[in-house]
């Protein structure tokens, strides 16, 4: 009985989580019942192997009750989605199928929510090209292009190294033109504590944003690239054959190398295909349940990375499904960015507390981004229920263990959880250290002044640390 073929040759490249996979291993354990979920779960996410696998599950009634016409249902969607094996299995069917008036037309409704162009509507990003932008739309834009973009030096001991990389770094950009908390969504390759990630935290603070006078926060991303030397591919020993291969698998369905060659495409600046040629190999490894292509395809709908523009309010509601998706699979990344949309605006106790059990999960693996806004939670919510100041100055300290650079943000969740701790001496010290920076950087002064003031009255200050957010 042909079932379940998945190509492993590229499995070894990442962790084995990926969903799909652990759902094969489900049903070669004999558990067909919970692998039929796991395959009718990622079905619906358009994932075509798992629609080809649900469709012989409920043709032979393994693991869930037998039906043709569900069998012909997802065959069918299998087919329509690239894979060969739907089409003949739906042919087989059809002599059944005959017998019963109106079952292909049954047959259709039971899938409908999950053909492409459903898919499209509610959870992919759109393959065909958006409208010309209007306006509107260019006045969302502009506050994200910056009129002075401050450039780091190429770091010495990654430039000696040879190490080049990409990364797609958020943040925010207040209406007078500066910019508040900037936090890496992607890199690649991997992060492997290399300068760049801090380097280019420096730049975002350092650039410079046209003032927008009377208007809002704004939410913004930009790419950075660092080239060594303008290496090409091919001055790169075995880069082009491991490029072949990792396409070569993508193509045959394998959804690990989908990531890993989605990856390379987005990550590796010597490579000539342009970046926004990841994106549909991301969602490839996004519909088969690995947690690191549901990361990186909802924060691309959120940001408009990798997309013709920005992402209107559909891509948003898409983009927070894959988060979730990635989140229910501990995904740090995912946690904390969900934590942080979460805090938007002027959440209640119970959205504060989601988010702050997001921004554990994060944190407990070692997420820099996570433990920051942790921290800065904990120093001085509002919320009596929601303050750890003790655990605060532990997370600050170990989110900027490299050091708080140019950015007063440490500092001033520093001295907000000293004086949530009545230790005011240290949170003035603090506070006039964020201040120092903070002029740097040509910040507005008055928020850290007053909290000083308050702090030199021996009072503490409660409030929301990253206020300055856009709203939600």
């Amino acid at each position: 009985m042909p079932m379940l073929l998945l190509v492993a040759a590229f499995a070894n490249a990442l962790p084995a989580h990926a969903d799909l996979y652990s759902a094969l291993g489900t049903f070669k354990k004999g558990d067909y019942s919970s692998a039929f979920q796991q395959f009718l779960a990622l079905a619906k996410l358009g994932q075509p192997l798992a629609q080809l696998d649900v469709a012989y599950m409920y043709h032979t009634g393994q693991g869930t009750r037998q039906s043709d016409i569900h069998a012909y249902a997802w065959a069918m969607l299998a087919s329509r989605n690239g894979e060969p094996k739907g089409l003949k299995l739906a042919q087989q069917l059809l002599p059944t199928l005959a017998l019963a008036p109106g079952s292909r037309r049954i047959a259709a409704w039971i899938t409908a929510a999950y053909t492409p162009e459903a898919l499209e509507r509610t959870l992919l990003p759109r393959k065909s090209p958006r409208p010309r932008p209007q306006p509107s739309r260019l006045a969302r834009e502009q506050p994200c292009r910056p009129v002075k973009l401050y450039r780091p030096s190429y770091p010495l001991r990654e430039q000696m190294d040879g190490e080049q990389g990409r990364l797609l770094v958020a943040f925010t950009v207040l209406p007078d033109g500066t910019t508040r908390l900037p936090h890496v969504l992607f890199e690649a390759p991997l992060p492997n504590k290399s300068d760049f990630d801090f380097l280019t935290r420096q730049s975002v603070l350092r650039s410079r944003y046209a003032p927008r006078p009377g208007s809002g926060p704004v939410e913004c991303a930009l790419y950075y690239q660092f080239v060594a030397n303008y290496l090409s591919a091919s001055e790169y020993s075995g880069l082009q054959a491991y490029l072949y291969r990792a396409r070569k698998h993508a193509r045959a369905g394998d959804p690990m190398a989908a990531l890993v060659y989605g990856t390379m495409l987005a990550g590796l600046p010597q490579l000539h295909e342009h970046r926004r040629a990841a994106l549909p190999w991301l969602v490839k490894a996004a519909q088969a349940g690995i947690a690191a292509g549901e990361f990186d395809t909802g924060a691309s709908l959120l940001t408009g990375w990798g997309m013709t523009g920005w992402g209107s309010a559909s891509d948003i509601r898409k983009g927070l499904r894959w988060l979730h998706l990635a989140a229910a699979q501990n995904d740090p990344d995912a946690e904390a960015l969900l934590a942080q949309w979460q805090l938007r605006g002027t959440p209640d106790l119970g959205a504060v507390q989601q988010a702050v059990l997001w921004l554990d999960q994060a944190a407990a693996q070692d997420n820099d981004f996570g433990e920051l806004y942790l921290a800065a939670v904990l120093a001085a919510w509002p919320q009596p229920a929601i303050r750890n100041p003790q655990r605060a100055l532990l997370l600050e300290k170990k989110a900027f263990e490299d050091g708080t650079g140019v950015d007063p943000t440490g500092l001033e969740i520093r001295a907000a959880a000293h004086a949530a701790a009545g230790n005011f001496n240290r949170a003035v010290r603090s506070e006039r250290k964020a201040l120092a920076k903070a002029r740097d950087l040509h910040w507005n002064l008055a928020p850290l002044q007053q909290r000083l003031m308050r702090y030199q009255a021996r009072k503490p200050w409660y409030g929301n640390l990253l206020g300055y957010r856009a709203p939600g």
